[in-house]
């Protein structure tokens, strides 16, 4: 699969709730699945259909640092996602404070600081990459994720709503980076150039 760049019109659009559930979508799934786990330079950790080119509300993510390292992640896939409680607070970084930068697969040279949720209840329709193996069964589910798990599904969540991390950005008048040989880099001209996103 081709991950699509900004300024494609399709990372714009609002995604569709998915309602069929037949092999076609579990070949996208897995599909989608084997994409993320591949991406390399630079590597993510999660990627939405919209970013296919596909304008359906699904997102596949690897959650958990452990998983995130590992040679063979695990994946999860949330179909028709609603996040239904969140956080007062909102934090730029780590729940600990630490910097931490976000970046995206459709955009793929910016990175910077975005207010994010500290933890998320998500009700979605689920199940993982490892279930896709079997006779896959759509689950309902319900869970909470803080800290990088939150802000990985926000940031997903938000391509399914047609934004990018870069609207956030320049929301709340934060800068924005390059990685030039591992230094950060602020662009002086964000808005000009964001704005063509």
């Amino acid at each position: 699969m081709k991950i699509i760049t900004a300024p494609n019109p399709v990372l714009r659009q609002k995604a569709k709730e998915v309602v069929v559930f037949d092999k076609k979508f579990f070949k996208f799934l897995h599909d989608l699945a084997i994409t993320l786990i591949k991406k390399e330079q630079p590597k993510g950790v999660g990627l939405a259909a919209p970013q296919v080119n596909k304008s359906i509300q699904v997102f596949a993510v690897i959650l958990g640092e452990k998983n995130q390292d590992s040679k063979k992640p695990v994946i999860e896939f949330f179909i028709n996602p609603k996040i239904t409680k969140h956080s007062e607070k909102m934090i730029l970084g780590g729940a600990d404070g630490s910097e931490r930068f976000e970046g995206c697969l459709s955009i793929p040279i910016f990175y910077g600081p975005v207010p994010r949720y500290e933890w998320v209840e998500v009700e979605y329709q689920g199940l993982t990459n490892l279930e896709l193996k079997n006779q896959p069964k759509i689950k309902m589910k319900k869970a909470r994720f803080g800290d990088f798990d939150a802000r990985v599904i926000q940031h997903e969540y938000d391509h399914l709503e047609g934004i990018l991390f870069t609207d956030l950005v320049l929301k709340n008048n934060l800068p924005i980076y390059i990685d030039e040989d591992g230094q950060w880099v602020e662009v002086k001209n964000k808005k000009e150039i964001l704005s063509l996103l």
